[in-house]
């Protein structure tokens, strides 16, 4: 849908970027400024030498004006709601559903209802709405729109039409007596208002009857589902007496997962201090920031991220909506310390929203292979200071005196005593990977993030800019005073750090959508969120992860493990693709460009083959024998070494016969209570049977994870259109 609006479409970021253009034309050119640019050292400096050169081409500007860009009430204008853009995107909504295109079409008369102004126009959308939900089989969501576009003022002369709607959608719902008088309001209508199709008083008074009848039929089970599993609870160890750590993960299980240094190649990452087994839940964390996705902004919540068919506009603007009037005022409430997580409006309402979604960080062309842009980064690195109290966040900077936006990464020396996903001393620790961006990939980041700081200000972030510039250029110093307010220059580079920890850093959080509960075949996982979580951005990757993680509710994600671990062994999750699902060119393009580095796992040095790749022969896959613990081929029918034949009949048990009956009955939907625990158990003994690579081992993991999202994960029932 090109509904969205984002920031290369707006005329004050257009007008920002010609404005710097400008000040580089003035300084000689590009390549005259990124040689000059690329000597800069910190964030700060990087920062304040964008901002000394906009402040000498104005004339006595002493605030934002001097970047010369308009003011909130100007871009609010632009972006604000309109009956006329209303109408133009119901019509699009209108040119979808004769195509029986319900999802694109759902979608259009949610962002018209967004957009509507006026009673009228709202009502209408969702009269609009509503047939789609009827139709989708969503009975309660369809008369509840019917219903509010009713109490709107839906057009007199059609509204026989929405109580006929209602009437059926509550029938359903055995509301009967409801039902009753909606049809009974219905027949009013259309035997007052004169001539009427046939159809329309056949369904009203055929309604009439079944509600007369007093249908008593059940309710039928909802076509859609929409589930958010509880937060898991973290397995926990049975000894209390561990060994005190450096540093203390809150979201990690107690004597279980520490933070250890693995040098200048691996950095920063989690090891296990016990055993672990299968399905142990080692690490729950929470967001510090997250922000939905553009393309959920007609689908879901903006705070909550749940799937709603129903979504009631923002009051204050065109572009989000929420489940509930309790989410809309807990997004637009402010900052609080420790951060909660979920998805925040306060400083981005009033129609802001569309310049934060930087597509383009500077303006440049996009063909340029040099150009950088993207909308959930830049969204989620403004979340992380707008996120953020901000005196919370003045004392953090001038409390530490080593921050990576001030001091660069000499500041990761040493992690926070206390790593709390809720502390922005936690979300500020991460790595930014700055020494492996050119100076046109730091320029431009720059820029996006001056022109973020701009849109944070307007929004009513308090700020201040050049009235002192003294205080304002110079870094935090246990020499310099605390100042009143934060300086707009030390919040750019809070903003600049971020547009380069998010990259490396944030994690999707997710859905998996079945289109029905008798076939889990076709499962596919829907990104709903950027998220930034702190605790599990300190896992290293790995194409053969030994964990999993598993998104539940409130923008909670936990880690869990996918086979027994070893005291000391290193946690390794999945930043791409899984081995068995990509091949290993595309895996490494993938990381490489990300996260700046090459991945070299064994998956990645040995080129183990995917799933879809021609079966491995039995020469290629080895057993461990139970007996004498060796390796033996699937080849040879007994342990070369002992001559013991047990590990090649249990194979032949688990494998050819156990696996794929329970992989069938599985994906057909018939998934039982103790289906998770098979599937734990099932991995348990696949470890102590096989090595690694093994495609049996693999499908193991897929159906375990699958079967882990029904049981205490993020899942969504949408049917194909009936």
């Amino acid at each position: 849908m090109d509904i969205v609006k984002t920031g290369s479409s707006q005329t004050a970021f257009k007008t920002f970027c010609r404005r710097v253009e400008a000040c580089v034309s003035q300084s000689g050119g590009m390549s005259k400024w990124l040689r000059a640019f690329g000597r800069l050292k910190t964030d700060f400096e990087r920062v304040c030498h964008l901002l000394r050169a906009l402040e000498k081409t104005t004339r006595g500007d002493c605030s934002f004006a001097a970047l010369g860009l308009p003011n909130k009430e100007t871009i609010s204008k632009s972006n604000a709601k309109s009956d006329n853009e209303s109408i133009r995107i119901r019509e699009l909504g209108n040119e979808c559903w004769k195509l029986r295109q319900c999802q694109a079409s759902l979608a259009y008369f949610t962002a018209a209802l967004f957009y509507a102004s006026s009673d009228l126009q709202k009502a209408l959308a969702l009269g609009n709405r509503s047939c789609v939900l009827h139709h989708l089989q969503c009975f309660q969501e369809a008369a509840h729109d019917a219903v509010l576009a009713l109490e709107l003022g839906f057009p007199k002369d059609k509204a026989h039409r929405l109580h006929i709607r209602v009437g059926q959608c509550l029938l359903r719902l055995n509301h009967v007596e409801d039902a009753r008088q909606h049809f009974e309001r219905a027949l009013d209508q259309l035997t007052s208002s004169g001539p009427s199709t046939s159809k329309l008083l056949s369904l009203a008074r055929s309604g009439l009857v079944e509600c007369q009848e007093g249908s008593t039929t059940s309710a039928p089970p909802p076509a859609w589902q929409c589930v958010r599993a509880p937060q898991p609870v973290l397995t926990a160890d049975e000894d209390e007496n561990g060994t005190p750590e450096m540093c203390h993960l809150v979201a990690a299980a107690s004597n279980t997962v520490r933070l250890r240094n693995a040098g200048s190649e691996r950095g920063w990452t989690l090891e296990l201090t016990r055993d672990v087994s299968v399905g142990d839940v080692l690490l729950v964390d929470r967001p510090y920031a997250s922000r939905l996705n553009k393309e959920c902004f007609f689908t879901h919540c903006y705070h909550c991220y749940t799937r709603c068919q129903n979504l009631r506009p923002c009051t204050g603007c065109s572009q989000v909506g929420f489940c509930s009037e309790s989410c809309a005022e807990k997004a637009c409430s402010s900052p609080s310390s420790p951060a909660h997580g979920l998805g925040r409006h306060c400083y981005e309402c009033d129609s802001l929203l569309p310049c934060l979604l930087l597509d383009n960080y500077a303006g440049w062309p996009k063909s340029s292979s040099e150009s950088i842009g993207g909308t959930d980064v830049a969204h989620l690195a403004f979340a992380c200071v707008a996120d953020t109290d901000s005196n919370s966040l003045l004392d953090f900077v001038c409390r530490t005196g080593r921050y990576q936006a001030f001091v660069g990464a000499v500041a990761r020396a040493t992690p926070p005593a206390v790593f709390d996903p809720g502390d922005y001393a936690s979300a500020a620790w991460l790595v930014a990977n700055t020494e492996h961006r050119s100076p046109a990939d730091l320029w431009q980041r720059t820029v996006a993030a001056v022109f973020l700081t701009y849109c944070l200000s307007i929004g009513g972030y308090p700020l201040t800019w050049f009235e002192d510039c003294g205080l304002v250029c110079d870094a935090p110093s246990p020499q310099n005073r605390r100042p009143d307010r934060l300086p707009a220059s030390w919040a750019a580079a809070c903003l600049l750090y971020h547009l380069q920890s998010v990259p490396s850093n944030a994690h999707s959080y997710a859905e998996t959508l079945f289109p029905s509960h008798d076939d889990l075949r076709c499962a596919e996982v829907r990104a709903l969120a950027s998220c930034l979580y702190p605790s599990l951005s300190l896992v290293n990757h790995s194409c053969d992860p030994v964990v999993v993680r598993n998104c539940a509710a409130n923008a909670t994600c936990s880690l869990t493990a996918l086979r027994p671990l070893a005291a000391g062994s290193e946690l390794l999750d999945c930043y791409c693709a899984h081995y068995a699902l990509q091949c290993r060119a595309e895996r490494q393009a993938a990381i490489a460009s990300q996260y700046c580095f090459v991945c070299a796992c064994d998956a990645c040095t040995h080129n183990w083959p995917g799933l879809s790749a021609e079966p491995l022969p039995g020469t290629r896959i080895f057993l461990k024998c139970p007996r004498c613990s060796k390796r033996f081929s699937l080849a040879e029918a007994k342990c070369t070494n002992c001559g013991d034949n047990a590990g090649r009949k249990r194979y032949t048990e688990l494998v050819e016969v156990e696996l794929p009956r329970r992989l069938e009955m599985s994906l057909s939907g018939h998934v039982t209570g103790n289906s998770l625990a098979w599937s734990r158990t099932l991995l348990e003994e696949l470890a102590e049977l096989l090595s690694r690579p093994a495609p049996a081992w693999d499908m193991g993991q897929e159906l375990y994870k699958i079967l882990l999202t029904l049981a205490d994960g993020n899942w969504c029932m949408e049917p194909t259109t009936p």
